[in-house]
């Protein structure tokens, strides 16, 4: 599986599978970095949402839940990564009051996500 659809073929069996609650396509990204849920307090609008990017492109996502479901996956790259200057991104990070970094093989710098 590649996301919700099958790998290398037109069908494949997806019963016992846990399908995706989002993804992109290849046009966006080309793999899914996963982050974490965002609990600092210096970006009020972010709490608790879930924030991943694309370690090619740059492009960066938020994924907001309902409780159980997954209501709101949209774009944020302008609002991170302006001009996705960052590229390779490998890993999130979270420090101990919750604010988030990032880390870009691009450049090995380590960036810490911040309000405007």
């Amino acid at each position: 599986m590649e996301g919700s659809s099958c790998y290398e073929g037109t069908s494949c069996d997806k019963s016992g599978k846990k399908l995706p609650v989002a993804e992109y396509t290849h046009a966006k990204g080309c793999s899914v970095t996963g982050g974490y849920v965002y609990r600092g307090s210096k970006i009020p609008g972010l709490r608790g949402v879930y924030i991943y990017a694309d370690y090619c492109s740059g492009n960066f996502w938020r994924l907001t839940f309902n409780g159980t479901t997954a209501v709101d996956a949209s774009e944020i790259t302008s609002d991170i990564n302006p001009g996705t200057a960052l590229k390779n991104i490998s890993s999130f990070g979270q420090d101990g009051v919750g604010e988030l970094y990032v880390f870009g093989l691009n450049n090995g710098t380590v960036y810490h996500i911040e309000a405007e």
